[in-house]
């Protein structure tokens, strides 16, 4: 905006009247602040046009307020400021460009201690790179959704074993009720989902198909690549993703192809592609891989009653034109809970709830069942504190090596003096040069997370993690991170170091280095930081071996089973499985240990009403899995009393407190059963699950879903080839699915060896950096007594008086270090397993000592290094040292 001489303050008939908006007041209580006088009257009518023209073009107060927010500040230059007394510029730019090339020169003065400290820092920064990309990509999960602020998840609240659980499914009827009932309800989809075998030409897989109504796709932000969201309202296409469209068909376009999907060996339908989504965004929790008309149910389970209250879909999701017309519709969802109590008495709702899109994720966690889910809970605590980790021991690791290299600098520090440079002069200096030491490590940070942590990370978790570099708020975070970093590892060097007096310094009287108690400080705390990690990487692997020899309740050993689509075919591999010579026994069940179970409500005498794994199993099943009978007898084939016989395990005796649980009778769907047995506690999930309430009872022979084999010693490998043979002559087109016991839990235990590699390496960092601190430390302290070990070595001093001078310094606050560290790794490292493990491996001594044998070792290793350093030391060169 240029500035007029003819223009002066608008005439007072030309004033905005009260009732006019007005600008904004504190732009102009800053101009008035800054700029001279003798320019403010004509300015503040400049500044008033501007408005009013603002006002008038762009037909908005905010915009002109804005324009002229921006007008105000363009106006605060040079030329117009007043000089404001008592505010001069600290240091200007000629000076900081003076600091800028000593940074520069010290670091090529000082290699070893500049790779120290840019390696450090850059380790540091590198690995909180790596956590703000897992928490960008954590918090960013679905938000890319552009109605995110208008889809709900209805949920509803039940009683669960005395406390009151959310879950994230919903009554089928529920949402076709909300749609009609409710105009503030814009939009509304179901959504189940069911395993199929799809097949294209000789491609056949087993696959996830979804479910869902149109409105999906208006609902969610899912662009197709190739063809048209509204082919979804046709029963007779089929949606993929773009993932799936290369798995069947490559490259080419498939709309207009024909995909077989077999929903079991009875009905099969052929769908035509309608159309393929554009790949998803990385960072997702709701996707598909098939999509298909929600009718199509119909057709695939023809006993599929959609008005049942009793039975509940996957997800039922409601779109409303403004989040707060929600209120109107959860005020009149009591109708509903009757509805559903009364066919369902066993499932009591207490209440219903929407969760937004918007939170879903985070609140994933602690929403039973349904369409969202949260796997990196463990994982948004412990990352910030593994990065804060990181970054505290590299600061203490600088500030020591800083330090250190402060002693090569006193004559330069005491000419600054000299010439006329203050003490904050000398502060800002310092904390300039460590600003472009962290820059440096922040461009080496980069590097690292992009080329080794980050790559690393992603093969560690399979999470599609990346960093982009373009990001605003990456650069942002970086430029933060680069002042935090730089002032907290520079503060303190620059304020111990700047208050050297230059006369003691040109004296040659200053004791530099001898005594610094702080130093000192920092480094116990590096070292309790590293005993807390190294405790964690030894526990880890511990942990580890102590998991994979687990029992896991049952005899995985020998065992085997196969997954099929009916009774039908669990007749056909029955008969042909039986007829080997290697098998013990068969069973069949609907659920099966590893692979699925199914929830029960189970309701006492009393009224009290319990959520309970139920296993359908016939009479077999307990001893072709090895399962341990502890009490009572097992169930009995063919027994007509047994169809109402349950067998429990140890948990279900202590959640309930059975003093005496055989004979006592309990009620699931109405009908009563009797506790004739009690197994050992096996487990049906992973060992980050605690075992649960389980019961087994009879399964009707319509219902048997697996088949499961139990054979002798050495014979499981014949038996899978036979099994596998037996299963390609029978079905052809369904592809096998099945296999060895023990593979059940492969993914389990390759979570547990990658949580065991990550503290590994995260241990070892935290030593190397630990090590650099006490090198520092340890060369600040024979630095600055080379008179000392000059005079000693003169007088005849050997290696071990040499080697017990430096050692006796460092021993106290070595043991001190470990004396705090110890427990605090023992709490720490056991409050780290009980998050992660339901059942973690009881802590002992014993890997706490090894933690501590090997930062032992390491510190000594570091400490030799100096002590060869002042056995190789010149007594003639130490006596000159001034």
């Amino acid at each position: 905006m240029e500035i007029h001489a003819t223009t002066g303050a608008r005439p007072e008939n030309d004033m905005m009247q009260p009732n006019t908006p007005r600008p904004p007041e504190w732009p102009l209580k800053l101009l008035r602040f800054f700029l001279k006088k003798e320019y403010l009257e004509e300015i503040e009518g400049d500044m008033e046009e501007i408005f009013c023209d603002a006002l008038e073009q762009e037909q908005s107060y905010r915009k002109a307020r804005w324009v002229y927010i921006v007008e105000a500040l363009k106006l605060i230059r040079p030329v117009l400021m007043k000089n404001i007394s008592g505010i001069q510029p600290v240091t200007p730019y000629p000076m900081f460009k003076n600091y800028f090339k000593t940074s520069f020169r010290s670091l090529m003065k000082n290699p070893l201690s500049s790779f120290i400290n840019v390696f450090g820092l850059s380790v540091a920064i590198g690995i909180c790179l790596l956590v703000y990309t897992f928490m960008e990509y954590d918090y960013s999960i679905d938000q890319y959704h552009k109605n995110k602020n208008e889809i709900y998840l209805a949920t509803f609240f039940a009683a669960s074993d005395g406390a009151t659980q959310q879950y994230g499914t919903a009554p089928r009827p529920l949402g076709d009720l909300l749609k009609q009932d409710f105009g503030q309800v814009k939009k509304m989809c179901r959504v189940e989902d069911r395993n199929v075998v799809l097949k294209y030409d000789d491609n056949v897989f087993h696959e996830n198909i979804r479910y869902a109504d149109p409105a999906f796709l208006e609902m969610f932000t899912f662009p197709l690549k190739w063809g048209t969201a509204s082919s979804l309202a046709d029963l007779n296409t089929i949606i993929l993703s773009e993932d799936m469209a290369i798995k069947y068909f490559g490259e080419e376009n498939p709309v207009g192809r024909d995909m077989l999907v077999i929903f079991n060996d009875r009905i099969k339908k052929t769908f035509t592609v309608g159309g393929v989504a554009a790949t998803f965004p990385k960072s997702r929790d709701i996707d598909f891989r098939f999509l298909i008309n929600f009718e199509n149910i119909r057709t695939a389970e023809p006993a599929y009653d959609i008005n049942d209250w009793s039975k509940f879909l996957s997800a039922t999701l409601i779109q409303v034109e403004n989040p707060s017309d929600l209120k109107a519709v959860e005020l009149k969802m009591e109708k509903y809970r009757v509805l559903q109590n009364a066919a369902q008495p066993d499932w009591a709702i207490t209440a219903f709830a929407f969760e937004p899109l918007v939170t879903l994720h985070e609140r994933a966690a602690n929403i039973k069942d349904g369409i969202a889910h949260d796997y990196n809970v463990e994982g948004r605590i412990g990352m910030p504190i593994i990065a804060i980790f990181m970054i505290v021991l590299a600061c203490f690791n600088y500030i020591n090596i800083a330090i250190v290299s402060a002693a090569k600098r006193l004559k330069e520090i005491g000419v600054r003096k000299v010439i006329g440079a203050n003490r904050m002069k000398i502060v800002v200096q310092f904390l300039t040069e460590n600003i472009v030491v962290t820059s440096l490590a922040l461009v080496m940070g980069i590097a690292l997370c992009f080329f080794i942590f980050l790559p690393w990370f992603v093969q560690f978790t399979g999470w599609e993690l990346e960093l982009r570099l373009l990001n605003q708020n990456l650069w942002l975070f970086m430029i933060a991170l680069i002042f935090i970093t730089g002032i907290a590892s520079g503060i303190y060097p620059a304020f111990y170091i700047s208050r050297f007096d230059a006369v003691r310094i040109f004296k040659g009287s200053l004791q530099f280095g001898k005594k610094n108690p702080l130093t000192k400080v920092f480094l116990a705390v590096q070292l309790v930081l590293a005993c807390i990690t190294i405790t964690a990487g030894v526990v880890f692997t511990q942990n580890n071996h102590f998991q994979n020899n687990r029992s896991w309740g049952y005899n995985q050993k020998d065992a085997l089973y196969i997954e099929v689509p009916d009774k039908a075919a669990f007749d056909r591999m029955h008969a042909a499985m039986v007829r080997l010579p290697d098998i013990v026994s068969v069973s069949g069940s609907a659920d099966h240990l590893g692979k699925t179970v199914s929830t029960a409500v189970l309701r006492t005498t009393a009224n009290q009403s319990y959520e309970v794994n139920q296993f359908s199993v016939d009479a077999d099943y307990i001893q072709t899995m090895g399962l341990q009978l502890i009490d009572g007898r097992s169930l009995r084939k063919d027994s007509e009393t047994d169809k109402q016989a349950l067998m429990v395990n140890e948990t279900f005796v202590k959640h309930l407190n059975l003093t005496k649980p055989i004979g006592q009778f309990f009620e699931i769907d109405s009908v009563k059963y009797e506790v004739v047995g009690v197994l050992k506690d096996f487990h049906t999930k992973d060992f980050f699950s605690k075992v649960r309430p389980a019961v087994l009872k009879l399964a009707a022979e319509q219902d048997y879903r697996y088949l499961s084999l139990r054979v002798k010693e050495g014979g499981r490998e014949e038996t899978h080839k036979a099994l596998l043979a037996t299963w390609t002559e029978i079905y052809p087109e369904i592809p096998f699915q099945g296999g060895y016991q023990e593979d059940v839990w492969t993914n389990y235990f390759d979570s547990v060896d990658r949580s065991e590699q990550f503290n590994k390496v995260i241990a070892s960092i935290a030593v190397l950096l630990a090590s650099l601190g006490l090198y520092g430390l340890v060369t600040l302290n024979v630095s600055g007594r080379q008179k000392e070990f000059s005079i000693r070595k003169t007088l005849g001093a050997g290696i071990r008086n040499i080697a017990s001078v430096i050692l006796k310094q460092y021993a106290g606050l070595t043991v001190i270090s470990l004396i705090i560290g110890a427990p605090v790794s023992y709490l720490f490292t056991k409050a780290y397993l009980d998050m992660l493990f339901a059942y973690p491996m009881p802590i002992g001594y014993s890997g706490i000592a090894i933690a501590l044998v090997i930062l032992v070792i390491v510190l000594l290793a570091v400490v030799a290094t100096q002590i060869r350093k002042v056995l190789k030391l010149n007594p003639v060169d130490g006596l000159k040292v001034e």
